[in-house]
This record gives C-alpha cells, sequence and structure tokens, in this order.
C-alpha cells in the first residue's frame, strides 16, 4: 500500500507557489459536524446528518473554489432547510502536494497541485478528507449571523468553533458572481473515502495522551499513536504485545501482531499473543460497527466476536476466554460481582479493557474512574479500546481542548486515510504532537529550576504528598520557645529554606491523577511543551 507522505513530485520544473486559499461553500450545521469530527470530509460521513452543499456534487471530493465562490453555490447551501446559514471556509493549500482534479473554462483535467496548475483554474476538487488544521478562517455573511452560529455551537459539547478565526464579509456572498456552476457528473468519478478507522484512530491518540501520565510504557504508546514512523527504539521486553500492535493499527488500520517463540511450549508467549490478536479484533469490529452505521451496542458486537473466536484458539486457552465471555455477558444485567472482584477474577490486560468497556459507558466515564486494581498495560488497553469506540468526534471538548492538539490529531486522521485509500495527497508537515507532562518531566534526574518549579507548583496545587523542605542553619546558638500550642525557633541570621520534592512519590501522583485541561496546559507552558 502506497504512503501517501512518500509522494512527491520528481519531474518538471521547481514546485509552483499554492494559489491563496480554496474556498469550501457549505452551511452552518454542516460546518459544525465537520468541526466536530476535525475533518473536512464528504456527505457520507456524517451519519445521517448531512444537510445538501457543494459536497453533494462530487462525492469523496472536497471543492474549492480558487478566488470567489458563484452565487449558485452558495445559495445551494442553504436550499434544503430554512434554518440554515451559508458559510465560506477559507482551507490553506501551502504545502499540499499530489494528484487533484482542476476544472477551468477547458473542463476538468487531472492536476499534480500545485507544480501543474496554470492559473486558470476556477475549482480544485481534491481528494476527500483534509484536515480542520488547514481551517485559515470561517466567513459569515454578516455579524448577526456570525453570532447566531456562535450561540448555535453552545448547544454542542464536541464544537471547538471558538478555537478559529471568524470573520464577516458579506461582500462575498452578496456580490458573488454569476459564473457557472459545475453539474453534478461533470467532475470525476465518484470515489470511496475511508474515515471510521481514522476517526477512530483520533479517539485512541486523545485517550492515550490523556493517560500518558502513567509512566514509561504509556509515554511510549501516546508518542507511537501521534508519530508511528518517528523512528521510536525497540519496544522494552515488558511491554505487553497488545501495545506492538498500536504502531501498525494507527498508521494502516490493521495491526501486526509478533508470534510466541515456540507456541509449543511458550505458554506465556501464546497466551499474551492471543490477547493481542484478540483485543486488536475487537478494536477492528468497533470500526466496522462505525462504518455500518452503529448498529446494535457496542458491548453486544465485543461480546459476539468474544465467542465467535474462542473456537479458533489454542485448546489451552478455550476456557480462560469462554469464562471471560460469560462474565461480560453477566455484566449486560445485574452483575454478582464487584469490579474489584471481576478483576481479580481475569487477570490480564484484554480483560480488564473488556470488564471496563462493559462497566463504563464512554471516554469520559473511563477518564473519571479510579481504581488501585489495574496496571499500566491494563488503563493502556482501555484507553485504546474506549478511544476507538468514541472516536474523535464524541469526545467531549474537555478531554481535547486546544487548537494545538486539535490540529496534531486532525492532521494525523487525514492522512491515515489518504494513506489507506492510496490517493498519494500529501498534507505536508504534521503538526507537532503534544507531548504528555510525564514526557516533559523526563525520569527527574536532570531537573533544572524550571522542571522543579513547575513540579512544585502542580504538586501544591493538586495537594499531594510529595513536597519537604530542607532548612539550612549557620552556625551559632538557637533558642526553641513553646508557646500557646505554637513552637518558636530564634536562631541568628536568615536560614536557607529550599522546598524538596520526592521524586518516588510525585510520579505516583502525576501517574494517577486525573488533570483538567487548563491546569494541564499551564504546567506545560512551563516546562516549554
Amino acid at each position: 500500500m502506497a504512503t501517501a507522505d512518500m509522494f512527491t513530485s520528481t519531474n518538471g520544473p521547481a514546485p509552483a507557489k499554492a494559489p491563496g486559499p480554496g474556498l469550501l461553500v457549505t452551511n452552518h450545521l454542516n460546518l459544525m459536524y465537520m468541526l466536530a469530527a476535525g475533518l473536512v470530509m464528504p456527505p457520507a460521513g456524517f451519519g445521517g446528518k448531512y444537510y445538501r452543499d457543494t459536497l453533494e456534487c462530487f462525492p469523496g471530493w472536497i471543492p474549492l473554489f480558487i478566488g470567489r465562490a458563484p452565487k449558485e453555490a452558495i445559495e445551494s447551501c442553504t436550499q434544503e432547510a430554512g434554518h440554515l446559514r451559508p458559510i465560506i471556509v477559507e482551507i490553506g493549500l501551502s504545502g499540499l502536494s499530489g494528484n487533484v482534479t482542476a476544472i477551468g473554462e477547458d473542463g476538468p483535467r487531472e492536476r499534480y497541485f500545485p507544480d501543474r496548475l496554470d492559473g486558470t483554474e476556477r475549482l480544485l476538487l481534491v481528494p476527500a478528507p483534509l484536515p480542520v488544521s488547514r481551517i485559515k478562517s470561517i466567513v459569515f455573511p454578516s455579524a448577526e449571523e456570525k453570532r447566531a452560529c456562535e450561540t448555535d455551537a453552545k448547544d454542542f459539547g464536541n464544537v471547538p468553533l471558538k478555537e478559529f478565526k471568524l470573520r464577516t464579509q458579506g461582500i462575498l456572498f452578496t456580490k458573488a458572481p454569476d459564473t457557472p456552476w459545475p453539474s453534478p457528473g461533470e467532475g470525476p468519478p465518484e470515489r470511496s473515502a475511508p474515515l471510521q478507522g481514522p476517526l477512530a484512530a483520533g479517539g485512541v491518540m486523545a485517550m492515550l495522551l490523556l493517560f500518558a501520565n502513567q509512566g514509561e510504557q504509556a509515554v511510549r504508546s501516546c508518542r507511537v499513536a501521534f508519530d508511528p514512523d518517528g523512528g521510536e527504539a525497540p519496544r522494552p521486553a515488558d511491554d505487553h504485545p497488545i501495545l506492538a500492535g498500536l504502531e501498525t493499527w494507527i498508521r494502516d488500520g490493521v495491526a501486526s501482531l509478533p508470534a510466541p517463540a515456540d507456541p509449543g511450549t511458550d505458554r506465556i508467549g501464546l497466551q499474551n499473543a492471543s490477547q493481542a490478536r484478540l483485543f486488536w479484533e475487537t478494536v477492528e469490529r468497533l470500526v466496522e460497527w462505525r462504518d455500518t452505521g452503529r448498529a446494535g451496542s457496542a458491548e453486544d458486537v465485543l461480546i459476539a466476536h468474544l465467542a465467535a473466536a474462542v473456537g479458533g484458539l489454542d485448546p489451552r486457552l478455550q476456557a480462560g476466554v469462554g469464562k471471560l465471555h460469560d462474565t461480560l455477558v453477566s455484566l449486560t444485567g445485574l452483575a454478582g460481582a464487584t469490579a474489584g472482584e471481576l478483576f481479580e477474577r481475569h487477570d490480564t490486560p484484554l480483560a480488564h479493557a473488556m470488564t471496563l468497556f462493559l462497566l463504563r459507558r464512554d471516554c469520559a466515564d473511563l477518564f473519571d474512574y479510579d481504581s488501585d486494581r489495574l496496571a499500566e498495560p491494563d488503563w493502556l488497553a482501555a484507553a485504546i479500546l474506549f478511544g476507538a469506540h468514541d472516536g474523535w468526534m464524541d469526545l467531549p471538548l474537555r478531554l481535547r481542548a486546544g487548537r494545538a492538539l486539535s490540529d496534531a490529531v486532525s492532521h494525523r486522521m487525514a492522512r491515515m486515510a489518504h494513506r489507506i485509500a492510496g490517493t498519494g495527497l500529501d498534507l505536508g508537515q504534521a503538526p507537532a504532537r503534544v507531548r504528555p507532562l510525564r514526557e516533559l518531566f523526563g525520569d527527574g534526574s536532570t531537573w533544572r529550576f524550571r522542571e522543579r518549579s513547575a513540579a512544585l507548583e502542580l504538586a501544591k496545587a493538586q495537594k499531594w504528598d510529595c513536597v519537604h523542605t530542607r532548612i539550612s542553619l549557620g552556625p551559632g546558638e538557637y533558642t526553641l520557645t513553646v508557646k500557646g500550642g505554637s513552637t518558636y525557633i530564634d536562631l541568628p541570621g536568615e536560614p536557607g529554606i529550599s522546598p524538596e520534592i520526592d521524586l518516588d512519590r510525585f510520579f505516583e501522583s502525576l501517574a494517577g491523577a486525573r488533570l483538567d485541561h487548563r491546569t494541564e496546559a499551564k504546567i506545560r507552558g512551563k516546562l516549554g511543551g
């Protein structure tokens, strides 16, 4: 399968400068859906919540006008319902390269963007999807329409409208030219854009970032989720095989898993490899469930897959997986055991993640949950499972707040879609990933003033029991006085007072913390990340 980021122009003149922003004409409800999804995408990605706009005319493509959008195109975006408002989205094209369809006076022609443009193009059809990180501004016909859209966005818990530049320019709407608007069928053939796998991957990225303070395994998994081609060093032997499947799944949507060295004698290796295979097959079933309109419950999908997979397992593992299946079935009714008892009954990352999947509702519910019975691989496996279930779109803003994270995830989701589809479209350099606090703090061995100051501020704000104070006293006589229940020490000169961090306790507290995004962003800023 071709890797999208490897497609470059090797012949012809030096790369041409991309035209100024392309103009996507749509309506405000479609816009909010795409902002929530993190992708500028075709109607097929809207799950029945699509209102006709310019995307309808070229299924699988993103139509971007060059210069001015025609009047007919603008009017077509609000004809389906009276409450729809026209919107023009300015999408940056700099850094984009690959084959597109350009429509000008001589009709549609395939062009390599931007090298082969000749300046006569009035409409570019770009293979979908595009990341919302390329949105430069969102243009409204009037200040009243802008305020109304801002008010509507507040009704949704996953629409980050305020993270984008909003402006008004009525002339783009009232003085739109009467240039011809291509008829359906004038453009290239319809194409399919894989969306649900990338959207699931976006949820996984966000959840692994949220749980990345757990420890070194969590930091590595978060790094791989955002940059699977980043040249990560080989994983340590103590990493669970479930985590080893993340790299290829996040890249291509299919996990490639290591096999046990000797399935006949290595029972532990066989068990771990089987767990990993069952886990990633479950993730793939969840993506299929999303792709087919979420028919039935996700819990039923998980349980049905486990039941179907038992017969294909090594006979030595069938009984254990069968018992796990029965336990999960019991959780769909009135379970006769506590969560702690269930975790002890089935003591593997696969079982713990699946048990949590039946006990918790969604990503937010998992994030707010706490248990000292769960180890680092358990939390990470659960984060992946829930992230794939909810996807980026269903995450509330409190779990994905900040333009930096949104830009990083949206670019990578779109890149994954183009890689799977083999379009060859290069989206340009990816925005930097957001590094977790655990990574920024390191192991504490090389802390300077910046790290110590940030750690002290975080520990004090969270009231963690990991701060002690060292007082340096010079030579001389000291007087101890006890008065009214208080103790006073009189000493000559001025003592040196330095607060110190107990590193073990600090990182233990950080691993179990559920920090709100404002606190985490503030500390990350102090650490330069």
